[in-house]
């Protein structure tokens, strides 16, 4: 197994893509690489193809030792990126050769490092993707010892020439400030709307990539109200009978019955994805035409990454 990687230290590590799409009829969540300006900027860089898997690491240090040259590019959270002692910048294409060894420790300011590779990674791919899914368990978790082979590797040199420049990139850290848009049961908070965008909230632990849940204020005079269950898009916040807000992610079921006071704009779901616990998040709100003119302009240039069928 010549070209291939092996994986010497994983300890929350997985295989991630765009997500799972086609199957949420079924009950299957799209999931996908939580953080997808990240994701899709690590490919972008390289010049890979649309819907290549990478390695999303989340929180704890990882370690992968390549047994063949090969670019790689890595994105998302602020970290100590090494290749053997030589310290390696984020959101720009390096050299893994073989025999060395990638190591990301201390990972800050965010959450999520992702690992794009100049080459396609031999990982399952189940209903059209490689995505981890933890409920359903498809897709691939990475653990220790683990060997991936690499198919097609890109020419080095054709990688590093082509590699275009990446101008806005995101701003990680706390306090996260998440633009959101009135969502279907909004009418049903005006009460309570003040005090939702004037509060900040704090990141629980039990936050994942099914659902970031957030402790703050207690809305004021809030009775949770009934509301048939129905289909819920990515983004959207629920509050529960406690007055807390959840945001459901990537990984949330296709329904839910919590009323929902607001959807978070499709060009802030990949910061909301890189929040660390402990972390504070506040509220803006805007208008749908206002998020769609922000995600345009700042997704356009993934525009072939981002055909899913």
């Amino acid at each position: 197994m010549r070209d291939s990687l092996e994986i010497k230290s994983a300890q929350l590590a997985q295989i991630q893509d765009i997500g799972r799409y086609g199957m949420e009829h079924y009950g299957v969540s799209v999931n996908g690489a939580i953080d997808s300006y990240a994701y899709l900027a690590a490919n972008y860089l390289l010049g890979n193809k649309k819907k290549q898997p990478v390695i999303e690491v989340t929180a704890f240090n990882f370690s992968m030792t390549s047994y063949v040259d090969v670019a790689v590019c890595l994105t998302g959270a602020e970290a100590d990126v090494r290749i053997g002692d030589q310290l390696v910048g984020l959101w720009e294409p390096v050299l893994l050769k073989a025999g060395e060894t990638l190591s990301i420790k201390k990972i800050s300011k965010g959450l999520r490092v992702y690992v794009a590779i100049g080459a396609e990674m031999a990982v399952p791919f189940e209903y059209g993707s490689a995505s981890f899914d933890t409920v359903a368990m498809l897709g691939q978790k990475l653990v220790t010892g683990q060997r991936i082979e690499l198919h097609h590797v890109r020419d080095i040199k054709e990688v590093m020439e082509s590699a275009p420049v990446l101008e806005d990139l995101p701003l990680y850290g706390t306090p996260w400030t998440i633009r959101i848009c009135d969502g279907p049961d909004t009418n049903i908070f005006q009460e309570e709307l003040k005090t939702f965008y004037e509060s900040s909230y704090r990141v629980s632990p039990n936050s994942n990539h099914i659902g970031i849940r957030l402790d703050g204020p207690k809305l004021e005079n809030y009775n949770p109200k009934e509301v048939l269950s129905r289909g819920i898009s990515i983004g959207a916040i629920e509050i529960t009978p406690t007055g807390q807000p959840i945001i459901l992610h990537r990984g949330r079921s296709v329904t839910a019955g919590y009323p929902l006071i607001g959807t978070v704009a499709s060009v802030d779901l990949s910061l909301v994805g890189q929040a660390r616990p402990g972390d504070f998040i506040k509220f803006e709100r805007i208008s749908v035409q206002e998020a769609t003119t922000l995600y345009k302009g700042k997704f356009e240039q993934f525009a072939d990454l981002l055909h899913v069928r």
